[in-house]
């Protein structure tokens, strides 16, 4: 149970892996992070000999060297053995045929271009306008990584899975009590390793014009103002209410962190 100011949250179980799907799309931007792209794609994968799997989605990574994921989701009701690592299986023999690597290129490529909101997004992630060469490129020369979502991760499934060593994510929901899933929260754990990439950043260092740029609020706040060195701690700070201790500004260096004491200390040493 959850409770929210007074308010009795209680655990909801997903009877469908549908139900856990649409949580997934719904939230995929908090999940995997403001640089990827979720597909929710069923495209088939089969091996040379035929053997067919279809998983829940696929995913690409903007942000470092475009890694690319297979995604499956779960319920913790199933067998890991005899369901999941079956799945799984099925899903490194059948990604190795060529053919299949066509059909998921294909897929991803009709789904980025049915939607002007996608395009615009890999579009402006890429050095190059040529979208499907990039996708035949990442698909074909780079091994996919794993991503099981769940909705209660288990230690067996953890051992089940280990000489595929996925990434694991579990999504909790609590309903309201007397109302129902019309209202809702969301307990999400995410791999560790995600975690610091999954935080906002405050503030962005411009290194060709030398200044600081507030990455807080609408569009028309980040492009209006400027800010120097300390400034920008001080903005964050009081138009924000994020802390300096807890400020993330990208660019940032220990050149700064000293400058911004000395700008803190002669502005308010006295005060």
């Amino acid at each position: 149970m959850l409770l929210v100011d007074g308010v009795k949250y209680r655990l909801w179980t997903p009877k469908k892996e549908l139900q856990l799907e649409e949580i997934l799309k719904e939230h995929s931007k908090e999940i995997f992070g403001e640089d990827s792209l979720y597909f929710d794609v069923k495209r088939r994968i089969s091996s040379k000999s035929r053997i067919v799997s279809i998983p829940d989605g696929y995913l690409i990574d903007f942000y470092d060297d475009y890694p690319w994921y297979v995604v499956e989701v779960e319920l913790s009701r199933h067998s890991p053995h005899k369901h999941i690592v079956s799945q799984l299986n099925k899903f490194r023999s059948g990604i190795k045929n060529p053919e299949t690597q066509k059909e998921i290129v294909d897929a991803l490529y009709s789904d980025i271009k049915d939607n002007p909101f996608k395009e615009a997004f890999v579009k402006k992630k890429l050095d190059t306008k040529d979208m499907h060469h990039f996708l035949s490129k990442t698909i074909s020369e780079k091994e996919p990584e794993y991503i099981i979502v769940i909705d209660e991760l288990k230690e067996e499934l953890e051992e089940a899975c280990e000489i595929f060593d996925p990434w694991f994510i579990e999504i909790k929901t609590f309903v309201r009590e007397g109302v129902g899933i019309g209202s809702h929260a969301h307990l999400i754990n995410v791999p560790s390793e995600w975690e610091e990439a999954l935080l906002s950043v405050h503030a962005i260092y411009d290194e060709d014009k030398k200044v600081f740029r507030c990455n807080c609020g609408g569009e028309a706040h980040k492009n209006s103002f400027t800010f120097k060195v300390g400034e920008i701690n001080e903005h964050l700070l009081l138009a924000h209410g994020i802390l300096p201790e807890e400020q993330i500004i990208e660019g940032w260096t220990d050149d700064f962190e000293k400058k911004a004491r000395k700008y803190f200390a002669k502005r308010y040493i006295k005060s």
